[in-house]
């Protein structure tokens, strides 16, 4: 899968509009604002998890309004444009009810983690199990192996329906703005963002009173209210407020499906599946071996496959090698630069040759503009 940069439409390509309006550029073929970019969201996420090991998000609104969604397109994004390999997980109420097993069997890698709807907490969990979790997430950068970055999503519908400790974070998304909840998020953005509170809540009834598949929210493009930008409700994008501790944004996602149908990150192939298509398998192992020489280095290179994708399969040796060093890094008496100058190694920048390109080309993978 290729790698989308973080790059907008040239200028030549943009819909200008008069008085300083808000540019219009395309993603795919779809025009949006270009304010609105939620890949510019997961650009900064991505860069405040490079200068910070752990990341917290809320992800804030009523049922039905897209928050595991927008989970899904924001983690894969932050991994497909990361420089370092992340591991994407979906945990559930049981996983969470199991934290400490689940974090025990995690692998020693960057992780982006969703955690899904845990409003449940408070209802179905004791204080000194709720008071274990806080503490296992407190400590959850720290894994076998060394410390990992973490990006954690946490979704629920209500500001405070979490205890405080868990509600701490860097950025919110906001995916309605309930009357109830008016006061307590004004409280959290600052009055000055009061209109964009107001607006996200309009867009969303428009997006809730159109008819099932024909809905529509408008976006304003000046201050007299005569021009906006019509966007087609889930076809692909649904609105949202975003907060990064400073500033607040309209954004706009799309299902993390339109943007790439297919992800090994983010959909790890079931077994049964690939059982089911053996003949496919068998010919694209074929491919990988043909194309790299013979068995044993298609070997190597899927250790290394492997490795980025959190599943350790090296020889016990090497694991043992890999841990010894590590802690001579961790404790900064050496560093990865001098160990690889130290044995004659530079780091490899290629690119598959057009003779090794894999045959098969996935039909539903479209064409990003952006």
């Amino acid at each position: 899968m290729s790698e989308l940069p973080i790059e907008y439409l040239k200028s030549d390509e943009r819909i200008k509009v008069k008085q300083k309006k808000p540019s219009i550029i395309k993603w795919k073929d779809v025009r949006m604002v270009k304010n609105h970019s939620i890949r510019a969201v997961a650009n900064e996420i991505m860069n405040m998890s490079a200068n910070q090991d752990l990341i917290s998000i809320n992800v804030i609104g009523k049922q039905s309004t897209g928050k595991t969604e927008l989970c899904k397109t924001v983690s894969h994004l932050i991994h497909q444009m990361a420089a370092e390999p992340y591991a994407v997980l979906h945990l559930g109420r049981e996983e969470l009810g199991e934290l400490e097993k689940t974090v025990a069997e995690l692998k020693p890698m960057n992780h982006i983690i969703i955690f899904d709807d845990i409003a449940f907490l408070k209802a179905s969990m004791t204080n000194k199990q709720i008071d274990n979790i806080q503490a296992i997430l407190a400590e959850i950068r720290h894994l076998k192996g060394g410390d990992v970055r973490i990006v954690i999503f946490k979704s629920f519908q209500y500001s405070k329906a979490i205890p405080p400790f868990l509600r701490q974070n860097d950025m919110t998304f906001y995916s309605s703005v309930d009357d109830n909840e008016k006061d307590s998020i004004i409280d959290t953005l600052g009055k000055h963002n009061t209109n964009k509170l107001n607006l996200l809540r309009k867009l969303q009834v428009q997006v809730k009173l159109g008819k099932a598949g024909q809905a529509y929210f408008h976006y304003p493009m000046g201050t007299k209210g005569k021009l906006y930008h019509k966007y087609h409700a889930r076809h692909p994008f649904l609105p949202y407020l975003y907060y990064n501790g400073i500033s607040a944004r309209i954004v706009v996602s799309p299902l993390r499906t339109w943007i790439d149908p297919i992800c090994s990150t983010c959909d790890m192939m079931d077994e049964s599946e690939g059982d089911n298509r053996e003949t496919e398998t068998q010919n694209i192992i074929d491919q990988f071996i043909s194309k790299f020489g013979n068995k044993a280095t298609a070997k190597s290179v899927l250790r290394q496959v492997a490795m980025q994708n959190g599943v350790d399969v090296n020889l016990r040796k090497t694991s043992q090698g890999i841990k010894f060093i590590q802690k001579y890094m961790d404790n900064r008496l050496i560093n990865l630069p001098t160990l690889l100058k130290a044995f004659g190694l530079e780091e490899t920048r290629t690119h598959i040759n057009p003779d090794k390109q894999p045959e098969y080309v996935n039909p539903l993978k479209e064409k990003d503009e952006t």
